[in-house]
Formats: structure tokens, C-alpha cells, sequence
């Protein structure tokens, strides 16, 4: 038994040593799997010097309240303030890339999608601006989450003063009811250009738990309906009729009519206290996703990266870190 944890205890020291003290890299066959991780781990471009507002401070406490039985009508002119223009400039204050958006709590907390915002963390002299609806003015915002996997970042705009919508995932969360094919569905965004700002279109869910495939990642549990939306919509939200955001329109298939696909927001739901907590403290800070050290790959993953798929009940461990590798080894070895 003594032998099992001196092996343990030189095999902690080797890897300290080779990963200089400063975290564990992964083991992986893919290079460019590893790419994509290293660049999808920068999650956030909080400035500590800037000043952002607090969401005790906005005007708006409450989220805009929708009455029962409205229609499709009135959730988008009850919303339609409630929905940004997300870009990105360099610093000749060149638009870079170009989406949509929706304030989600008190103090400026927006929701969109993370291809829209991801060019302002690949440079620090990057910046990412938020236009409200009918303005011309843009407000210095920053990325306080993001997640290339999901699509899905957490920005927050300097002009704290936006009304706000409802978030409710209607996927998971077992204690309202879920999405229905052929329910109608809402989706606003500023297709195109800033001269359509917050065009509104109407159209039903067609599938469910759909999955599809861009910029090297696998997007899983997408709705798809058929609402039109065009590029430039990306981040813009998806409302149900009883004015819940239920997605973010992010991708639309080129060679169908009427296939439009928004990612689900439980994610964002879950952590997005956390990240407002952590972003008014004092000295504000980011939120880190915990990490479990193994990456794991499902079915429809295994067919994007042509990995071998074990079975309908297990998943291919793609990659180990280090650290992980070693806990293994010490439950074995013990």
C-alpha cells in the first residue's frame, strides 16, 4: 500500500512540474477540439475600472408584465423596448459582427447569443456596444458570460435604465408546462440592418430537442419553429404566448423555407443570479462555469467529430485532464 501512494504522490509531482503549476492541460486526440476549448474558455471582458450600473439602481424593478389573454400584438408592443442591437467594433470603430438582444433583469443584464459577441474577447482592443430600440446612440457594454457550446452569453449594457422580460425555460423545468408543436411563438430582432430594428414575426413550433451543426460546434435541445427571422436576429429572443423568453433565435437552415432554430435559455436561467452577485460586488468579478475535467461526447457529438458511439446508455470520453486522471489512478491504486 505504501508503494501505490509513493507512485501516487511522484506522479502529482511530475505533473505539477510539466504543467508549471498552472492548471492541468487536456489529453485529446483532436487539435482542434483543443483550439476551440482554449478559446471558448476566455468567457468574460470585464473591465474593473469601468463603472456599470447596479440593478438596484435602474429605474425598472420589475419585469414588463403581460396580461393574460394578450395577444400576439400586444406582447410585441409591450417588448419591443425590452430588445436591443448587439455589435462588436475594432478600434477604427468598424462593425466587426452584428446580433440582436434582450434585457433579461434590472441594470442592463442582456441576453445573446455567443457568436455574436465572441470577436470582442479574440481582442482587447475590441468593443462591444449596445443600441436601443429607435436610438442611434450605442452604449459601452461587456461580456460578463459566455459559452460557445450553448451559444449563449450574459452582456451587460452602461445604460442600466432597459426594461426588461420574463426568462422561463419551458424544456426542463418541470414545474410549468412544456413547449408544444404547433404552439405560436414570437420572435423580435433587428434583421439585416439598423433600419429594421425590432421587426416582429409570428410563427409556430415545429420540433423539439432538434440539433444542428456551425462554427465547429454542436448546438443539442434546439426549438425549431417558423418564425422568420434573417441574419442579424442572432441573440434576439423567442416569447411564448403567454410573454415567456423560451430561446434565442440563433440559426436558420439555407436550403429549407420556414426552418428556424433559437437555443433554450435553462442555462442561462440557472446561473444568471450568480453572475449579477458577482458582478456588484465591489471589486466586480466573472463567472467561471465549474468544470468537471472530462469531456464527454453523446451520439449526435459522435457523429459531428466521427468518433465510435458506444450505446444509446453511455457516452465517449473524448478527453481527460490530467487531474482527473490522477484521481482515477488514486481510487485505483487505494
Amino acid at each position: 500500500m505504501k508503494k501505490k501512494y509513493i507512485i501516487f504522490l511522484f506522479i502529482c509531482v511530475i505533473s505539477v512540474v510539466l504543467t508549471g503549476c498552472l492548471g492541468f492541460p487536456s489529453t485529446s486526440k483532436d487539435t482542434t477540439t483543443n483550439n476551440q476549448t482554449a478559446t471558448s474558455s476566455i468567457t468574460s471582458n470585464i473591465n474593473p475600472q469601468v463603472a456599470m450600473p447596479k440593478s438596484s439602481n435602474s429605474i425598472y424593478k420589475e419585469p414588463v408584465k403581460i396580461e393574460e389573454g394578450a395577444t400576439a400584438s400586444d406582447i410585441a408592443n409591450a417588448y419591443l423596448d425590452c430588445v436591443v442591437t448587439v455589435f462588436v467594433v475594432n478600434s477604427y470603430d468598424i462593425e466587426l459582427s452584428f446580433g440582436s438582444g434582450v434585457c433579461v433583469y434590472s441594470g442592463g443584464y442582456i441576453l445573446t447569443n455567443n457568436h455574436v459577441v465572441s470577436d470582442v474577447l479574440s481582442n482587447s482592443s475590441y468593443e462591444l456596444r449596445v443600441c436601443l430600440n429607435g436610438e442611434s446612440t450605442s452604449y459601452y457594454a461587456e461580456v460578463l458570460w459566455t459559452d460557445a457550446s450553448l451559444d449563449i452569453a450574459i452582456i451587460q449594457c452602461q445604460n442600466g435604465n432597459i426594461p426588461f422580460v420574463k426568462i422561463q425555460d419551458r424544456l426542463i423545468d418541470e414545474t410549468v408546462p412544456s413547449l408544444q408543436l404547433l404552439e405560436p411563438v414570437i420572435a423580435i430582432g433587428t434583421p439585416l440592418d439598423y433600419s429594421l430594428q425590432n421587426s416582429c414575426t409570428y410563427g409556430y413550433v415545429s420540433g423539439l430537442n432538434r440539433y444542428s451543426t456551425a462554427d465547429n460546434n454542436v448546438y443539442e435541445h434546439l426549438i425549431q419553429h417558423t418564425a422568420s427571422i434573417s441574419k442579424g436576429n442572432s441573440g434576439g429572443p423567442l416569447f411564448d404566448m403567454q410573454g415567456n423568453l423560451v430561446g434565442l433565435n440563433t440559426l436558420g437552415s439555407v436550403e429549407g423555407n420556414d426552418i428556424y432554430f433559437a437555443v433554450p435559455v435553462y442555462s442561462a436561467q440557472l446561473i444568471l443570479q450568480e453572475v449579477i452577485k458577482l458582478n456588484e460586488q465591489s471589486t466586480r468579478q466573472a463567472y467561471k462555469m465549474p468544470q468537471l475535467g472530462i469531456t464527454l461526447c453523446d451520439e449526435i457529438m459522435c457523429m459531428f467529430y466521427n468518433e465510435n458511439y458506444i450505446d444509446s446508455q453511455g457516452v465517449y470520453v473524448m478527453s481527460l485532464q490530467w487531474v482527473v486522471i490522477l484521481i482515477l489512478y488514486y481510487k485505483v491504486a487505494t
